[in-house]
């Protein structure tokens, strides 16, 4: 990486930081150390009430799995929500135009834009992870192995959902990328799901099959960033008894369906006219 690419990282690391993202940080420890205040204000309460120690671990350690899962979920929605909010802003106030004055590429400055947002998933996930892990810690719950490595699988799915939402905001506006990536898969489609299956006998067998397949296979387009985490494990639960989940094929779906979008806001982005304003404070 030479010096110009890491100069641009630190101008918009310092737009998104200027941009109260420092406050994202700050909620996010907050966060952290409430979560592990919670579990242990739990086990002192059930210790002070009678309740056997190994009875209020294991009840400890069921919280601390379902705080895990709502950090995964909220995690995934949490950074596809700020992605798109990296490269709107850059155009509204003149610095991509600024930028491109400066004979830099458009390939460069959307990696320096995504670089700076890659800092800050990074800063939050490491610290999540600490969190998880002081409580984890104290629960005698957390394998050494995942200690150190798990964060990685917080990391990339989030990097996966970031790089989707942050293409397309690359000449769209924030909303509109909402509108796309969460109004439709997580809207639009349970809605149309649940009005075909209240259509009546008199409907036709065969359209009523061919509807539900059509959404069933369109949703197959956009991608479920939380389906991928598997945090804090460090590879996935298996069963012993088939049915057997596909991972692989889910994988692979939601990867294809990541990958469709970035090309299409790389594409738009490539033939996009940014205008020729100077930034402004």
């Amino acid at each position: 990486m030479g010096r110009k690419q890491r100069a641009l990282i630190w101008l918009f690391w310092q737009q998104l930081i200027r941009r109260k993202s420092l406050w994202i940080v700050i909620t996010v420890a907050g966060l952290a150390v409430l979560m592990n205040y919670a579990i242990s204000q739990q086990m002192q309460e059930m210790l002070e009430g009678g309740v056997r120690y190994d009875i209020a671990t294991r009840q400890a350690i069921a919280t601390l799995d379902a705080y895990a899962g709502q950090i995964r979920t909220g995690a995934a929605f949490f950074v596809l929500i700020v992605a798109a909010l990296v490269a709107p802003p850059a155009r509204r106030d003149g610095t991509t135009q600024f930028v491109l004055t400066l004979s830099i590429s458009r390939l460069r400055l959307a990696c320096a834009q995504f670089g700076a947002l890659t800092l800050l998933v990074l800063l939050g996930v490491l610290i999540v992870h600490a969190g998880y892990f002081v409580a984890a810690h104290r629960l005698g719950v957390m394998r050494l192995e995942e200690a150190l490595l798990s964060w990685v699988m917080l990391l990339l799915p989030l990097i996966v959902v970031a790089t989707a939402s942050f293409s397309l905001s690359l000449t769209r506006p924030a909303l509109v990328v909402y509108a796309i990536l969460l109004g439709m898969p997580y809207v639009l489609f349970p809605v149309l799901e649940g009005a075909v299956n209240e259509w009546s006998t008199n409907v036709p067998l065969a359209l009523r099959l061919v509807s539900a397949r059509t959404i069933d296979s369109v949703q197959l387009l956009f991608p479920f960033p939380d389906a991928l985490i598997v945090w804090p494990k460090l590879k996935p639960i298996l069963l012993e008894r088939p049915p057997f989940p596909a991972w692989r094929w889910e994988i692979l779906n939601h990867l294809a369906a990541t990958a469709l979008w970035v090309i299409a806001g790389l594409w738009s982005y490539r033939r996009h006219d940014f205008g020729s304003r100077t930034p402004t404070k």
